[in-house]
């Protein structure tokens, strides 16, 4: 059996998260699988690093405008200097892949200046459900220092975790 954690990441605080996320999976005994959004195939066929036994998936983005990234988000980003996720975001993923169906997921963000939190993982987790998955966690929040500072304090160990609560899930 094997986890997957799927991200988008513009300055790499949310990748930062992701491999947290993964490393506290794997803490578990869990193999993980890090990959980042452009390495999924976007039609909704598997890609050739897709495990058949996969027991978990963890979809996480940054919060754009309290919501996913769009086009026109990650264009602005792109501005701002080079990015990690350069193909396509968890938008256009999420939109097109193949259902699920009772798999045990997770959905995470990363914020930076908004008081109440990001809001792109309750929309990650939304459309993780309605590709049938099961949620086995509430959406969760880590917060990154601006653009290029990275995870704030205390959230690299808090990620990680994550990663361990959510193993004991789906076990």
């Amino acid at each position: 059996m094997t986890a997957i954690v799927v991200f988008e990441s513009m300055f790499g605080g949310t990748q930062a998260v992701a491999e947290s996320v993964a490393a506290g999976i794997a803490s578990c005994g869990l193999p993980t699988d890090v990959v980042e959004v452009g390495r999924v195939v976007g039609d909704g066929e598997r890609a050739p690093w897709w495990p058949d036994d996969v027991l978990l998936l963890v979809v996480g983005g940054p919060t754009h405008r309290r919501g996913l990234s769009t086009g026109e988000t990650r264009a602005s980003a792109r501005e701002h200097g080079e990015v990690v996720s350069a193909l396509t975001g968890l938008d256009r993923w999420l939109a097109s892949a193949r259902a699920v169906r009772e798999l045990p997921v997770a959905a995470f963000d990363t914020a930076w200046g908004t008081p109440d939190g990001g809001a792109a993982s309750a929309v990650i987790a939304e459309r993780l459900l309605a590709l049938h998955g099961r949620l086995v966690a509430p959406p969760e929040t880590f917060r990154v220092v601006g653009t290029a500072g990275g995870p704030s304090a205390g959230e690299v160990d808090r990620a990680w975790e994550w990663g361990r609560h959510l193993v004991s899930t789906v076990r």
